[in-house]
């Protein structure tokens, strides 16, 4: 195998450094094992009409010049996202004779191929002509297989793992003194984008019942974009001086909350896999998360506590009753274990490897 040309429309910079970082961990995992990999990547997350055309025809230039450049020794693409990162591996096979593998992350199904017919038309026809697709859960892969008709041998589930030497338990109390947060305070934390769909209000919303109920000194901190200025907005009077809000930030600093922070919380609503989850139990900590998606498959035999979504009460009790739980019996250790088994990011990236051989071996026409 030569050249591996991953297509994303997420990847992270120095301005956002969180924005796609999944997929550059993937890619630097990768090179580790010594596969070359190329990378073409929309690193802006910015949105509105004219900074989407600027961004993504910038983004198309660069995928295009590449794909020519290296068009010979290139074995396989690898799109992340099916729509619209998955056009560009599409065209390669059409043009080149290139085959490719997608990656579906889930919100590229959930919501962007329902928003009208042609992206949905799109959508069916990069998962039909691709050699594998690689879903993050296995509830994703069933809704692939049905409303796409991709045969399920065509199908990998493989969420994008968690590198465990990076997110591991530390020293809560040496972890906020550095972040100077309450050493003696109950701290939830929320890692993600503040935006409706994560349940962020719902999130809020539990935790001033939390304090209404509890005796006990309180905290919630939220980590994550807030692009979405209206619906951040609209949440100022559920904001507090408990609650702490940060932007997105560098993995390395991440991790210091991970382990700062008593239990761990993602209210979303719909979720492919809900790898924040997986980093929280990484680093040691209780999950309470939203019985949806990928986030169900993940939780279910005890890794983490799962609550009916959009439900703010319940969400409040269990969140009450991890405050008020010790830890050791609130935690399931050993199927924290076996998460973290399934998920090591050395072994999924042996899988992606197999898959890209597989691929190129199979897939490769010279017509």
């Amino acid at each position: 195998m030569e050249k591996v040309f991953v297509i994303s429309n997420m990847y992270p910079s120095k301005e956002h450094p969180s924005f796609g970082i999944f997929v550059k961990n993937q890619v630097e995992a990768l090179r580790s094992k010594n596969i070359d990999v190329i990378v073409a990547a929309n690193a802006d997350p910015r949105t509105g009409k004219k900074n989407t055309i600027l961004k993504y025809g910038k983004w198309a230039n660069e995928v295009l010049k590449k794909a020519w450049k290296y068009r010979k020794s290139i074995s396989v693409s690898h799109a992340h996202y099916v729509f619209p990162s998955g056009v560009f591996s599409l065209l390669m096979k059409k043009m080149f004779h290139i085959p490719y593998v997608v990656t579906a992350h889930g919100g590229d199904i959930e919501r962007m191929a329902k928003k009208n017919n042609i992206i949905r038309n799109w959508t069916e026809k990069i998962l039909q002509e691709s050699s594998h697709v690689i879903a993050v859960g296995p509830v994703l892969a069933e809704q692939i297989e049905k409303e796409y008709r991709i045969p399920r041998e065509r199908i990998l589930v493989c969420s994008m793992g968690v590198d465990c030497k990076r997110f591991r338990p530390g020293d809560k109390m040496r972890a906020r003194r550095e972040l100077q947060l309450d050493e003696h305070a109950f701290i939830y934390l929320f890692v993600g984008n503040v935006i409706r769909q994560k349940g962020v209000e719902e999130l809020l919303l539990a935790f001033q019942q939390v304090k209404k109920q509890s005796d006990q000194d309180v905290k919630l901190v939220i980590i994550g974009s807030q692009r979405d200025v209206n619906f951040v907005d609209s949440l100022k009077p559920l904001v507090d001086e408990d609650v702490i809000m940060r932007g997105p930030m560098e993995q390395s600093e991440l991790v210091k909350w991970y382990q700062a922070c008593d239990v761990f919380v993602l209210p979303s609503h719909l979720e492919g896999f809900g790898l924040v989850a997986l980093e929280a139990i990484a680093a040691g900590k209780p999950v309470i998360a939203s019985d949806v998606g990928g986030l169900t498959y993940l939780l279910r035999d005890g890794a983490g506590h799962l609550v009916e979504p959009k439900n703010p009460n319940a969400l409040a009790g269990e969140m009450m009753k991890a405050l008020t739980t010790p830890k050791e019996q609130y935690m399931n250790q050993e199927a924290r274990e076996k998460v973290l088994h399934l998920h090591d990011a050395e072994e999924i990236t042996k899988r992606v490897i197999r898959l890209y051989e597989s691929a190129a071996d199979g897939g490769r026409s010279d017509e």
